[in-house]
């Protein structure tokens, strides 16, 4: 997590001061409460004073946002509302927020604008850095948001992945796929549109390959097997059936 302006970029230090930032971020706008900051920052083990403590960090954050508004123009403000505190930043300023924009207006185009859809989630994709927050320590806000962003970027790759298997670019997509399986060795989805993009790239054999890789690594992580939908796409390519 960082704070950018233009190429330059601003360094948020230390670790609670970085929870507590992120974690009002994350629910930009809204009131946190006290109670949901301080199991943020110091989980099962808060301090005797813990609201004065929080109070601390909130002061401390506070004189930095004050700093970045004079330095840098930053258009962003820590307030303090009851039952907790609020970060007010413009929505459009924030990485996360714009990727889902990115994302909604693929959707919308993938069908009547395939090309067009494809460019806006290759930009909303490559505002990622790395795991998300993964220089943020744990806490629940964080620990969910995280789980939550992870997911729609797997939802936004297989979707950029979707549009160009049906765009035909099958041969162009097959390393960035083999990659992805091996990074993510239990997502199903990216197992049946590696299998897909092999067989019309002309190589059913590595297609079924996958398939028996799937099994391996299911088998090995979850003790599970494929699911039927997997398992039918593999008997379609054995029988050189369209797919």
């Amino acid at each position: 997590m960082e704070v950018r302006v233009g190429e330059d970029r601003i360094q948020i230090t230390g670790p609670k001061t970085r929870s507590l930032f992120a974690a009002l971020l994350l629910r930009h706008g809204d009131i946190v409460p006290v109670e949901d900051l301080v199991t943020e920052l110091w989980r099962d083990d808060p301090p005797r004073q813990a609201a004065n403590a929080l109070h601390a960090h909130a002061s401390r954050l506070r004189t930095s946002i004050v700093r970045w508004r004079e330095r840098h123009g930053l258009q962003i403000s820590l307030q303090t509302r009851y039952p907790g505190y609020s970060l007010r930043v413009p929505a459009d300023e924030i990485d996360a927020v714009r990727f889902e924009r990115l994302d909604a207006e693929a959707n919308a185009l993938k069908s009547a604008e395939p090309d067009r859809a494809v460019a806006l989630l290759r930009e909303a994709l490559a505002l990622w850095r790395g795991p998300a927050l993964q220089d943020v320590p744990r806490g629940p806000i964080r620990d969910q948001a995280a789980r939550l962003l992870e997911s729609r970027r797997m939802l936004t790759t297989t979707s950029l992945i979707e549009i160009n298997l049906d765009l035909g670019r099958h041969a162009e997509i097959i390393p960035r796929l083999e990659a992805l399986v091996l990074q993510n060795p239990l997502e199903e989805r990216l197992y049946s549109q590696l299998m897909v993009a092999l067989y019309r790239a002309g190589r059913p054999a590595d297609a079924l390959g996958i398939y028996q890789l799937a099994r391996v690594s299911f088998a090995k992580e979850i003790g599970l097997s494929p699911s039927p939908a997997l398992e039918r796409q593999m008997l379609a390519i054995l029988n050189r059936s369209t797919i």
